[in-house]
C-alpha cells in the first residue's frame, strides 16, 4: 500500500504533556470534542481510547498537533490496529494518571460554606488605635512625686561646699637637682660612646681644568631656521 493510502487512528491513554495542568486539558478536550465533563473524565481511565479512526497521513498529523497543542499526548497508529477498550474489569486495579482525583464524584466530602457575620467589624487605618476610645477601661492615675529642681547657670558649681572633698596631697621628693649652664656636655666623659670609623675607600681621581671635556654626549642636532618671510605683524 503507498504512503499515501495509509490510514491512522488517533490513540490516547490519558497521558497529558509535560507542563500542562491536568484540570486545564479535560477543559480543552471538552472544547475540542464538545462533550460534557463526564465524557471527558472517562478517557483518561488508563486504556488506550480511539479518539479518530481511519485518518489519511495528512489529516492525521494535523489532529495530533491540535491534541498536543491542548496538552494530550497522543499517538498515530496503524488503522485497525487498536482494538476497541474493553469494559473494565470488576476486579484489580488500574493506574490513574498524574494529577486524576483518586476519589468517586460519590466519595468526596461535601465542603459545606460556612457563613461568617462580618458587618461588625471594620477595618482600622495603619498605625491607628486598635481599641476605640470607649472601650478603654478608666483606671485610676497613680501620683508621681515631682522634685522641685532648679536649673543652674551655665557654669555654675552644683556642689555645695560641704559636698566636696578635699583632694589627698601626696607627699613629693624633691631630688637636689641644678641647672647646666647652657651649651655644657650633660654627659659625663665615662658616658659618651666612641663613634664608629667611617671606612673610605681610596679613590685615585684627579681634578680636570676648568673648561675641559669631560665627556658628555655632544649635541648633533642641527639647529632649526624656520622661514618667516611670509609672517607680518599686525597694525
Amino acid at each position: 500500500m503507498a504512503e499515501a493510502e495509509k490510514k491512522f487512528d488517533i490513540v490516547f491513554r490519558g497521558d497529558i504533556v509535560l507542563g500542562h495542568k491536568l484540570d486545564e486539558v479535560k477543559a480543552r478536550l471538552g472544547q475540542l470534542f464538545k462533550v460534557d465533563s463526564a465524557r471527558v473524565d472517562s478517557l483518561f481511565s488508563g486504556r488506550p481510547v480511539p479518539l479518530k479512526r481511519n485518518l489519511d497521513g495528512a489529516t492525521a498529523k494535523k489532529y495530533q498537533a491540535v491534541l498536543t497543542k491542548a496538552g494530550a499526548d497522543v499517538t498515530l497508529v496503524p488503522a485497525g490496529s487498536q482494538a476497541t477498550p474493553r469494559a473494565a474489569p470488576t476486579r484489580g486495579f488500574t493506574l490513574a494518571p498524574v494529577g486524576a482525583s483518586l476519589l468517586r464524584v460519590t466519595e468526596r466530602t461535601a465542603v459545606v460554606p460556612v457563613e461568617i457575620d462580618t458587618s461588625g467589624l471594620s477595618v482600622s487605618p495603619a498605625g491607628g488605635r486598635l481599641v476605640e476610645h470607649a472601650e478603654v477601661a478608666a483606671g485610676a492615675v497613680a501620683p508621681v512625686a515631682v522634685p522641685e529642681f532648679d536649673v543652674a547657670p551655665v557654669g555654675a558649681d552644683v556642689l555645695t561646699a560641704n559636698e566636696r572633698e578635699a583632694p589627698a596631697s601626696a607627699p613629693v621628693e624633691v631630688a637636689d637637682w641644678g641647672l647646666s649652664e647652657v651649651g655644657d656636655d650633660l654627659l659625663k666623659p665615662d658616658e659618651h660612646e666612641a663613634p664608629l670609623p667611617l671606612m673610605v675607600a681610596d679613590l685615585e681621581a684627579d681634578l680636570a681644568p676648568v673648561g675641559s671635556e669631560l665627556g658628555q654626549i655632544p649635541d648633533t642636532r642641527r639647529p632649526l631656521s624656520p622661514d618667516t618671510s611670509a609672517l607680518h605683524l599686525a597694525d
